[in-house]
């Protein structure tokens, strides 16, 4: 064995060995990760239903939020991999940028008063929901489960005021950190 296979501990390839080091952590990280953008999520829903602009704003960063970790997670695990990461970044920047384009365009129509803000919050929480499920799909299982819960405080949301919501997505939210706490660390 080599001695840059020994000090590197990365197959030899001592510039591998920072990520390496990272990936010791990643489960850890990742959990974290998904615990804080499920929180941004139900504080946007919060947000969506008491402000006036129905979090037109927040949702349009919360999109860019996910976008860079999504894209940054991917990166760190192709560059882990020793895989090139520029097909992956293209498809992901394309795949959020679609979704913020989306939602765009439903807050678009609440500005030009072709739906109102509650309606217009929700159709934006369910897109953003889509693209979290989908960009699961693709690139990281735990925006799938984060997708489903996004989804069902959207559908929550359209049928119940606000409070009664976080009966159902509170509950939602605290098994799906349980499910991604039990595949990380269990």
């Amino acid at each position: 064995m080599s001695e840059n296979t020994t000090r590197s501990g990365a197959g030899g390839h001592p510039e591998l060995a920072p990520l390496k080091r990272l990936g010791a952590a990643v489960p850890q990280a990742d959990f974290w990760i998904f615990v804080g953008l499920l929180a941004l999520a139900l504080v946007g829903a919060a947000v969506s239903q008491a402000e006036d602009t129905g979090g037109r704003y927040y949702w349009s960063a919360l999109v860019l939020v996910y976008a860079a970790v999504s894209i940054g997670r991917s990166w760190l695990q192709a560059k882990g991999q020793g895989g090139p990461a520029w097909t992956m970044i293209q498809s992901q920047v394309l795949h959020w940028l679609g979704t913020l384009v989306a939602i765009q365009t439903v807050l678009f129509f609440e500005l030009e008063g072709i739906t109102d803000r509650g309606p217009a919050a929700d159709y934006s929480l369910l897109l953003l929901a889509l693209g979290t499920f989908l960009a699961g799909v693709h690139f990281n299982w735990t925006f799938m489960l984060l997708g489903c819960i996004l989804a069902a405080t959207a559908v929550g949301l359209g049928f119940a005021d606000q409070f009664s919501i976080y009966l159902v997505t509170l509950p939602l939210a605290a098994l799906a950190i349980w499910v991604v706490y039990k595949r990380k660390f269990g």
